[in-house]
């Protein structure tokens, strides 16, 4: 189980979707054990995915891929679930980060058309560098849920 941390020095990035389908369809692609790893944390490269997900708060998930020579393994625990409107969990890449978790909170919002995802990645300070290969990540993910959905 991977705890959910204070960071004490906070860098974060927020990156937001809308989406023309139901809030509850959306949210509910974020915790299906048997699709989840088809595109949280893909790439479109990536092969030979394999995922393990216990969709409750204090289960865990393992989403990886193979990217080259090497397994591209995600590891968090979910730590809040509230259906259709937020989902916690804290992460880490196993042989990058698996000493220092960050904290992503998913928050879901109805819209005239469907709904507003809104990520936001909570991570220590030391990533900041980082801020622009996060955003880009993220809308990847989005661009592999849509596809999904």
């Amino acid at each position: 189980m991977v705890e959910r941390r204070n960071i004490e020095k906070l860098f974060m990035v927020k990156v937001c979707r809308e989406f023309d389908i139901d809030i509850e369809r959306v949210f509910d692609a974020w915790i299906d054990p048997d699709n989840l790893g088809n595109w949280l944390f893909g790439t479109p490269d990536g092969k030979d995915k394999t995922s393990e997900v216990d969709p409750r708060v204090g289960g865990d998930f393992r989403i990886g891929e193979r990217r080259g020579d090497e397994m591209a393994m995600h590891v968090g625990t979910y730590h809040e679930i509230d259906r259709p409107n937020r989902i916690v969990f804290s992460y880490y890449m196993e042989n990058v980060n698996e000493d220092m978790p960050s904290n992503v909170i998913v928050d879901f919002e109805t819209t005239d058309e469907g709904c507003r995802v809104s990520v936001t990645h909570e991570m220590d300070d030391i990533w900041s560098e980082y801020e622009a290969s996060a955003i880009d990540g993220w809308n990847m993910i989005f661009d592999g849920l849509e596809k999904q959905l």
